[in-house]
């Protein structure tokens, strides 16, 4: 009876662990490419949303991953992915060039900078800190059932 019972907390144990580590691992934002998103359903992202990124807008007009015959952006779908927020960067709309004025050149840029529309790649380690907590669970169950093994 204690194996059958420190068996199921064992698998008890894993399988929460795994299904913990499963949504941070599911999908980035923004996405990687048009292909990661289409794999979720997900097409014509506005820009200024989760799952837009300048690399996804190959004709710049404000909409990543657009394409003929997709259907409409579906805000829920992205809403209900787990990722850290990432700063999005709208493009940029074209102005004609002012008359030259003489200004001071900025010597430091200030704290926290200026959009380039340059994308940067965001470290997330969620998942990695899903699985060492699964992993000290499942230890903590081995070492309870070794306990109660020798006890008995």
């Amino acid at each position: 009876m204690k194996k059958i019972t420190a068996g199921l907390t064992l698998a008890a144990v894993m399988g929460l662990s795994a299904l913990s580590a499963t949504p941070a691992t599911a999908a980035t934002l923004p996405f990687v490419n048009c292909d990661a998103a289409a794999a979720l359903g997900v097409y014509n992202i506005p820009a200024g949303t989760p799952g837009y990124g300048i690399h996804l807008d190959r004709n710049r007009d404000g909409f990543g991953c657009d394409a003929a015959g997709t259907p409409a952006y579906d805000a829920s779908i992205v809403a209900g992915l787990v990722a850290a927020p990432v700063a999005t960067v709208a493009p940029k709309a074209q102005v004609a060039p002012k008359a030259q004025v003489a200004t001071k050149q900025i010597v430091r840029v200030p704290v926290g900078g200026a959009d380039t529309g340059v994308t940067t790649k965001s470290t997330d380690n969620t998942a990695l800190l899903a699985l060492g907590g699964g992993l000290v669970l499942a230890a903590a169950a081995a070492g309870t059932f070794v306990v109660r093994r020798r006890n008995a």
